[in-house]
């Protein structure tokens, strides 16, 4: 049994930069969060790099990083957490890869690498793809499964397999979806590779003439008609975190991929109700679930998604509630999620052990570059004593991309941005 116990929230793609917003702020100083305040008031605050100085933290191997695994030896790929974490049982020898929901013309041309970040039809769009079966290998099976928005999960099992191949994602609009390929001069690497590439155009012909597709463009959205493959991995045999460090944990999150980390890790996963993975999450009672798991165990780790979605969007604004006249306030996820954290300001005497809570961004993913980036995370106290990010004079002076991601080191003496 550990002395105390723990709450790891991670609000993904938090940090940001002063030029994420009209008022020279970053997206955490403009927004009203009157309890993460007192948090930080109260607590430690400091930065650290979740990878390595320089190293921009994807979502995957931050995350190995934050609970104590060693990216650089440990990695298995991504895939393998977006199969579990979405519930597909997975065996050794399966190959494993997250997938997108993207849109593209009739010459493989991508236009939308989400399909418009879907918010309905993923059942009718998981339904239409379960009869995929490569020509080229009519004994692999293929098993997907959809996740959020646009998200899902492939695997394929068989004989023969090797998670060797590349990526058919061009991470770019206006180009062509990617010829997979073999990463490695095998007959396996060659076989799934080919297996992959019927995938893709067989994705194509089942989705592009979908009803659920055809209303979509009628109403001036994306098609959902295609499915890229990318993060090809093997099942991992990770020492769990009850064995590592004995304790007892649970996940709270709606993100295959951060479900996935922690179940493959020996956490519990518990779901909470209006957990969505997107800005319109229900942060309360993610929180809210995360205390009454303490009382059972000695570790939760909580994700929030939205953050990092609206990095990515570039959305700084979102609408308030209806109910409120004022017009915007900055990623109105966490004008709430300040409210939703309060209950751990009123934690203490609930728990039988001290409690230790730590709020990291897992990575800045600023409006001014929509990209994550290899600047060090977490929060320090400005001299109104709030938390603002972390941000150093050189970013304050306009800079809107950190020397330091294309180098190791700072020239600044303060904190890099």
């Amino acid at each position: 049994m550990a002395e105390f116990k723990g709450i790891l929230i991670v609000a993904d793609g938090l940090g940001g930069r002063p030029t994420d917003t009209p008022e020279g702020k970053t997206c955490l100083e403009a927004a009203r969060t009157p309890h993460l305040d007192g948090l930080a008031r109260r607590g430690a605050l400091g930065l650290l790099d979740p990878i390595a100085p320089g190293v921009r933290p994807g979502s995957d191997t931050a995350h190995l990083s934050l609970f104590g695994y060693d990216p650089f030896k440990e990695y298995p790929g991504r895939g393998v957490f977006e199969a579990v974490g979405v519930g597909l049982e997975v065996h050794e020898g399966d190959i494993c890869f997250r997938t997108n929901f993207a849109t593209v013309d009739e010459n493989f041309v991508v236009t939308d690498r989400r399909a418009g970040r879907l918010h309905e039809g993923q059942e009718e769009l998981e339904k239409a793809l379960q009869g995929l079966k490569p020509r080229s290998a009519p004994d692999v099976e293929v098993v997907f499964k959809a996740s959020t928005e646009h998200r899902g999960a492939l695997v394929l099992r068989g004989p023969d397999l090797s998670p060797a191949v590349s990526e058919a994602d061009p991470h770019e609009v206006g180009r062509r979806v990617h010829e997979v390929v073999p990463l490695e001069d095998t007959p396996e690497a060659r076989r799934t590779a080919q297996v992959v590439n019927d995938i893709l155009k067989q994705s194509y012909e089942i989705l592009k003439d979908l009803p659920l597709n055809k209303e979509r463009e009628a109403k001036g959205l994306p098609p959902a008609n295609i499915l890229l493959p990318r993060g090809p991995s093997t099942v991992p045999r990770f020492e769990t975190l009850p064995r590592r460090y004995g304790i007892e944990g649970a996940v709270i999150a709606a993100g295959a991929l951060y479900i996935g980390i922690g179940k493959l890790l020996g956490l519990e996963f518990k779901q909470a109700k209006g957990a969505t993975g997107g800005l319109d999450t229900n942060i309360r009672n993610k929180i809210a679930l995360a205390l009454e798991e303490l009382k059972t165990k000695d570790f939760v780790f909580v994700h929030v998604k939205g953050t990092d979605t609206a990095g990515h969007d570039r959305a700084t604004r979102r609408p308030r509630p209806s109910s409120s006249r004022r017009s915007t306030t900055p990623w109105e996820r966490w004008w709430r999620a300040s409210t939703g954290i309060a209950p751990i300001s009123r934690s203490r005497g609930i728990m039988r052990r001290p409690l230790s809570t730590a709020i990291t961004p897992r990575t800045r993913c600023p409006w001014s570059s929509w990209a994550r980036t290899s600047c060090p995370m977490g929060w320090r106290r400005s001299a109104s004593g709030r938390p603002n990010g972390g941000v150093c004079s050189a970013s304050r002076a306009g800079s809107s991309r950190c020397w330091r991601a294309t180098t190791t080191g700072c020239g600044s003496s303060e904190p890099n941005p």
